[in-house]
């Protein structure tokens, strides 16, 4: 009929992609066992990005021990552990963009920063002989592999907390590329998978094995599963 109005099609909303978020994140990746690290992650909404990354960093040839005592292991020849303090700076670039509510979206991202190496000694209890006596100890790994400590056997993994005092720091610098595929839940929280790859540059070689050359620059994959709020 004259005078009536057709009522417009409804139209999709579309999400803005360039909102401000920020998220919290559990690391693996291939310097390291199934659980890696930990990041943070705050995002602007001109799509630059700060992000903070504390990962462990392992030989790819550690194994433990084959010999145990009383059930207890530990890593064959290792002399110290390398912790990685990141923080960077980056941009990221749509690559995929959001198109409703709970879509997809797929961004890529360069970053760039100082790395914090904090190189700490490995532990190990040992039980050795001394005047007749058997006693226990916990010492590096190096002195348990020196002699040090005579008729001395390694008897598993020393504590984590185990020599902090004597930690090193080195610094150095790094550079990662990667893609983050995220996904919009309820309330404008998200789910997110970042997959990647670092190269860090360290200023002096960083010893983790014993008999085995020193490095000074390490590459590493890795994936990220980050949880978070957009604004």
């Amino acid at each position: 009929m004259m005078g009536q109005r057709k009522s417009a099609a409804p139209q999709k909303k579309e999400i803005n992609t360039s909102s401000s978020s920020w998220g919290i994140g559990v690391n693996t990746n291939t310097n390291s066992g199934i659980l890696g690290g930990f990041s943070f992650i705050k995002s602007f909404k001109n799509r630059s990005f700060v992000n903070v990354d504390l990962t462990n960093t392992k030989d790819y040839r550690e194994f433990d021990s084959p010999f145990s005592y009383n059930g207890r292991t530990y890593v064959e020849g290792k002399l110290n552990y390398l912790i990685n303090f990141r923080p960077e700076y980056g941009r990221q670039w749509a690559l995929l963009k959001q198109a409703s509510e709970g879509g997809t979206s797929l961004n890529g991202r360069i970053a760039t920063g100082p790395t914090i190496g904090i190189q700490k000694p490995y532990f190990v209890d040992i039980v050795y002989t001394e005047a007749g006596k058997s006693i226990s100890a916990s010492v590096p790994m190096a002195k348990a592999l020196d002699n040090t400590y005579t008729k001395s056997i390694i008897s598993g993994e020393g504590s984590f907390f185990s020599g902090l005092s004597e930690s090193k720091f080195i610094p150095g610098w790094h550079v990662k590329t990667a893609l983050e595929f995220k996904f919009e839940t309820l309330k404008q929280n998200y789910l997110a998978i970042e997959t990647g790859f670092i190269v860090d540059f360290f200023s002096q070689p960083v010893e983790i094995l014993n008999q085995t050359n020193p490095r000074s620059v390490y590459t590493t994959g890795y994936v990220t599963f980050f949880f978070g709020k957009s604004k």
